[in-house]
């Protein structure tokens, strides 16, 4: 190596050392702040995914809360603009369209608890509107129409914004289902159910209430309905008076009806029917009175529970109104088939009812009614034989056996149900008043509607069943909610 290479050898051995001399100065004299590293995630990128039921949502901080169907654990994701939704056809979404009670594939970053993607699950089936429906708790299965589900300790109970549970859901109440194969995943109250309380009702008392088109019953003192929420028209009748009006019940609220401008004409209108019955050895009951069906029978106009049966064929049960001077009915009884449902259920539901038929044709004019399939035999010794059931509709059939009206059983036993809690409020057994806790009714087996009420509380309804054990049966319910 010449000179000169080796100069600039030392040379740049030199400058290099006072740099680090000089750089080493400047870090102690004040040293620079550290630069955070930004690491960009990536839209779509995940690390985490689950099938989840949407159980609540937050719009303005933009997070949904799911429910882990297998630990049934909750957990809560943020979203935002990145974020993609789907529906079970991989149609794009908006996030407020993702409803609760929905079961949706997920893809989420689990350390940022941040939510990647979500869609609605394909495998998943939905069931909108459902009325006819039947929930045994102790088989753990659900009827809807003629199908049958798996109901299970996972199974989500919604209404409104508000996780609720089994015994909230009434018979007067409108469902959403969904679920997987024959496994219900959750269950939502669409349309819940409020309470209808009647005042100067005293011209009425024996006659008939019906609500809308699907709630039909006897007029008692201080009688208490679950009736679906919503508006309705209501329409009352008794011994050649009747009347119509309007009503709104709010979920979970109580509405009154005030019957006190409905007053008794002067004169009763009648108006005559003609019967045909298949077959003809049968016999008819209107409001539970054997009637000669071979010639007219002069009905009061109004409200009329009509009962037909004949051995070995399902008894009928139907409500018609008279409104005018006369009409035929045809009659047509189905064979009896066999019953596949016990008496076990905790919340029987009527089929979706038909409109109920007004007879208001002239003499000459006819009305053929369809069969029930109820059930119920009738009793000759009664002048007012009780529904089947205390939501009997006309198109409709019962979907339990053995339910009956505290007011209307009798006692083969001489026992009693007992209602020991909460103390201080009020009983209601299928609508009617029985008393204040602690109260009693007659023992009889069948599946009763028990509404508890008091003033500056919630009123919750409940379903039981009573069976034919030689004991009394008590009962005790939680306390009562307040109000809000």
């Amino acid at each position: 190596m010449n000179k000169i290479g080796k100069n600039r050898g030392i040379i740049c051995g030199l400058l290099l050392g006072l740099s680090l001399i000089f750089t080493g100065c400047s870090k102690q004299q004040g040293e620079e702040p550290q630069r955070e590293e930004v690491v960009k995630i990536l839209p779509g990128a995940y690390d985490s995914v689950d099938t989840a039921l949407v159980v609540g949502s937050d719009k303005e901080k933009q997070t949904i809360t799911f429910l882990n169907l297998k630990l049934n654990k909750n957990y809560t994701l943020h979203y935002d603009g990145t974020t993609f939704f789907y529906d079970k056809y991989d149609t794009p979404m908006a996030a407020d369209q993702l409803a609760r009670g929905e079961v949706v594939d997920l893809q989420f970053l689990k350390g940022e608890k941040r939510l990647t993607s979500a869609k609605i699950s394909p495998s998943i089936w939905t069931i909108n509107e459902v009325r006819d429906f039947e929930l045994n708790l102790k088989s753990g299965k659900m009827r809807i129409q003629k199908e049958y589900y798996n109901l299970n300790e996972e199974t989500v109970i919604l209404s409104g914004n508000e996780q609720a549970e089994y015994l909230d859901i009434h018979p007067q109440d409108t469902l959403l289902v969904r679920g997987k194969n024959h496994d219900i995943y959750s269950i939502s109250i669409e349309k819940g159910h409020g309470y209808l309380r009647l005042e100067n009702a005293e011209y009425f008392i024996g006659g008939w209430i019906e609500v809308g088109s699907g709630l039909i019953r006897k007029i008692e003192q201080d009688m208490l309905l679950a009736v679906p929420e919503g508006t309705h028209k209501v329409y009352v009748s008794n011994t050649g008076i009747d009347g119509e009006k309007e009503v709104t019940i709010g979920r979970g609220k109580e509405s009154t009806l005030d019957l006190g401008d409905l007053r008794k004409d002067d004169l009763l209108k009648y108006g005559n029917l003609i019967f045909t019955l298949e077959p003809k050895e049968g016999k008819i009951f209107i409001d539970g009175k054997e009637i000669d069906f071979t010639r007219a029978v002069k009905a009061e106009y109004g409200l009329h529970q009509i009962m037909a049966t004949a051995e070995g064929y399902e008894t009928l049960i139907q409500y018609i109104r008279v409104t005018q001077e006369g009409a035929n009915l045809a009659i047509t009884l189905e064979k009896e088939k066999e019953k596949t449902l016990s008496g076990n259920t905790t919340s029987p539901q009527n089929q979706t009812p038909t409109p109920l038929p007004t007879v208001s044709q002239n003499t000459t004019g006819s009305s053929t009614v369809g069969n029930q399939n109820q059930q119920q035999k009738p009793d000759t010794n009664k002048q007012n034989q009780p529904s089947t059931s205390g939501n009997t509709t006309q198109g409709s059939s019962s979907s339990t056996s053995g339910n009956s009206t505290a007011g209307n059983t009798v006692s083969t036993t001489g026992y009693k149900v007992e209602i020991n809690a909460p103390v201080g409020a009020e009983v209601y057994v299928d609508g009617n008043y029985v008393g204040i806790i602690p109260t009693s009714f007659k023992k009889a087996k069948g599946n009763y509607q028990i509404t508890l009420r008091k003033n500056g509380y919630e009123s919750q309804t409940y379903k039981i069943e009573v069976g034919e054990e030689n004991k009394d049966r008590p009962f005790s319910f939680s306390e009562l909610t307040p109000l809000p």
